[in-house]
């Protein structure tokens, strides 16, 4: 599609954000990233200058990704599943080269601390586990399903603390407030790579079911053909030479296009742990 097929594209505000993984020690290729993505959406719409509008203001992330003003934000796909289905259509994932992830999938690593005798799942009960929310794929559903089998539909853990993100779940199994977290493969690479004096107290003992990583996602209110231009231009933004070095600094490899249907298998997790009695992390 070139600018002048797309000239017919006018919204009147355009928000993009890529929050999922907007650590400190990255954010400037963020940021550099989020700048390519909406000058090739400006190019590829025919948009005019200054409808860009800079969302990393947005600290309540359901408002962003509920706003009908939503151009283009990365999301969890556990929320995608279960909060915005009538609210934004899926257009890709962008793919990331942690161990753990293959493709357009990944895993999350059940976190102890190095110094506690813990081998397995089953060496968990009674302990106190750390959640980051209850809205989150890698620290509470899939969790939950690593520990449903084994809790007989009773509660597994002496106490459950929620911390608001996986790094302060990380820090409060290292700081001996809670011996147990799950987090995502890509979250754990940032942690070694960029805390290792954090990492280096902390040890994974399992890893959870693949599932598809976490979906960049836009309003439903954009048009069959907004959706088809923007879907193309994150294919171009994801490979291009231009955006390399921001990619290669965030961990980004690659890009599928990507539909509801891709992300049964998370709504499959929830069932199959409320089907096992353990509807939550406890």
């Amino acid at each position: 599609m070139t600018m002048h097929q797309a000239a017919d594209f006018v919204v009147p505000r355009k928000l993009i954000r890529l929050p999922m993984y907007d650590w400190p020690q990255f954010a400037q290729h963020t940021r550099s990233l989020e700048a390519a993505i909406a000058e090739s959406v400006f190019t590829e719409l025919g948009l005019v200058d200054g409808t860009y509008e800079d969302a990393t203001d947005h600290t309540d992330l359901t408002d962003l990704w509920m706003s009908p003003d939503l151009l283009v934000a990365q999301t969890c796909g556990y929320p995608l599943v279960t909060q915005l289905v009538d609210q934004v259509v899926p257009l890709g994932i962008p793919h990331y080269d942690a161990p753990g992830c293959e493709a357009e999938r990944y895993v999350s690593h059940i976190i102890v601390r190095c110094d506690d005798e813990l081998v397995g799942l089953q060496d968990l009960c009674g302990k106190v586990a750390v959640v980051n929310g209850p809205d989150s794929q890698s620290g509470y559903n899939a969790f939950r399903h690593a520990i449903a089998p084994l809790a007989g539909g009773q509660p597994y853990f002496a106490g459950v603390l929620q911390s608001g993100s996986h790094l302060k779940s990380l820090k409060a199994v290292a700081a001996s407030r809670a011996d147990v977290c799950c987090v995502d493969a890509i979250c754990w690479e940032y942690t070694m790579r960029t805390l290792p004096e954090l990492a280096q107290q902390l040890r994974p003992i399992a890893r959870t079911q693949s599932v598809p990583g976490l979906p960049l996602v836009t309003s439903k209110h954009r048009s069959e053909k907004e959706i088809s231009a923007l879907g193309a231009v994150l294919a171009e933004v994801f490979s291009c030479s231009k955006t390399e070095e921001s990619r290669r600094n965030l961990g980004i490899c690659g890009f599928t296009h990507c539909s509801f249907t891709d992300y049964a298998p998370i709504l499959q997790m929830k069932h199959e742990a409320e089907m096992l009695g353990y509807p939550a992390v406890n």
